[in-house]
């Protein structure tokens, strides 16, 4: 005979109260407490039973008011799939980075009856125009990687002010708190760097594409931080923040050996600055020895095959669709901030300083 779990009696005892209409929608429903002397069950057991009920979407809890009666007009609706909402701001859908980020998603809500959408958002309005078609829907919350979240902090205000939870994967806002996954930008940026001088190279330069990223800024205070503590200079020689690559300069300052490695913000500049300099007669590793960050598929395959730092992307994106659950329930914690390791990967595009 299989085993009734206690919460599940908790669960179906206020469904059915739901159901027979002596639960009205958005009418608050006895307290923990309560509950727990009407059922003989512990506090915890009803806790856990109010929190998947939370998830399913059922019930929906006022902070510091209690819970409530979710408004639902079709009873078929309460066996309904719940969904989040993952908002992919980014031309390179189809980039195997993002299937891993998906697959980690998938990985933690199915296992918890939720279904995954994908959006795809080519700006912060377009990102609006999503997030409204989405609100009135049966969607726990949304996970957004944002192309800029300087330029779509209203929209997660919005978010805010409708109580919709939502988690922010890769890059934030820097001075407007909010639940946050992504990789150890720092200290990943830090362990490449400190390879490189290992290998005895000291005039390393750092390469930027879109500075504006709290994740490149992350990246490159790693970098600072692994010159000074090895005592090595950094003046503005070493960097190029801007957008496109002054490679006329770059070109120069590796013919003249005043720079001899360099440490790129991502393994798509990375690749393509490789490409750029072999085509102008540089040596990859012989005249300059090139370190990326993430570890796409393609860094692999390249022509060069490409040193960089690792990041767990379907761990990313385990993360970020546990927190935003987490958050859906009502748990009370605010503002997890979440950041996952990183693995140094050593191939043929870095080499000792001869």
């Amino acid at each position: 005979m299989r085993k009734v779990h206690k919460y599940n009696i908790v669960k179906d005892y206020i469904k059915s109260k739901i159901k027979n209409g002596e639960f009205l929608p958005d009418e608050k429903i006895p307290n923990e407490s309560e509950i727990s002397d009407i059922l003989g069950v512990s506090s915890t057991t009803v806790k856990k039973a109010m929190t998947e009920l939370v998830n399913e979407g059922l019930i929906y809890r006022k902070k510091g008011k209690g819970s409530y009666v979710r408004n639902i007009k079709d009873a078929q609706k309460l066996s309904a799939k719940n969904l989040v909402v993952l908002l992919l701001s980014t031309q390179n859908v189809n980039d195997s980075s993002f299937t891993r980020i998906i697959l980690g998603m998938q990985r933690f809500l199915t296992s918890k009856g939720y279904s995954l959408i994908v959006e795809n958002p080519k700006d912060p309005q377009e990102e609006l125009q999503t997030i409204n078609k989405h609100i009135g829907g049966n969607i726990a919350g949304f996970i957004i990687y944002s192309s800029d979240p300087q330029q779509s902090i209203d929209n997660y205000i919005y978010l805010r002010s409708i109580d919709m939870p939502f988690v922010l994967l890769d890059r934030a806002v820097e001075y407007y708190p909010s639940n946050f996954v992504a990789c150890n930008n720092h200290d990943g940026a830090f362990s490449a760097v400190q390879y490189l001088i290992e290998l005895q190279h000291k005039r390393i330069g750092f390469v930027a594409d879109r500075f504006y990223l709290s994740s490149e800024k992350e990246r490159f205070d790693g970098y600072c931080d692994a010159m000074r503590f090895a005592s090595l200079e950094i003046d503005d020689d070493l960097l190029f923040l801007d957008s496109p690559v002054d490679y006329d300069r770059l070109e120069k300052q590796i013919k003249n050996r005043s720079i001899t490695a360099l440490f790129v913000v991502n393994d798509l500049k990375a690749l393509e600055l490789i490409n750029v300099l072999t085509d102008r007669g540089i040596q990859i590793p012989g005249d300059v020895s090139v370190m990326g960050f993430d570890d796409y598929e393609s860094s692999k395959l390249a022509h060069i095959p490409l040193s960089t730092v690792r990041q767990h992307f379907e761990e990313e994106g385990y993360y970020s669709a546990k927190i935003l659950l987490e958050a859906a329930a009502g748990t009370g914690i605010q503002y997890n901030r979440v950041l996952i390791g990183t693995q140094l990967v050593i191939r043929s595009s870095t080499a000792i300083l001869s």
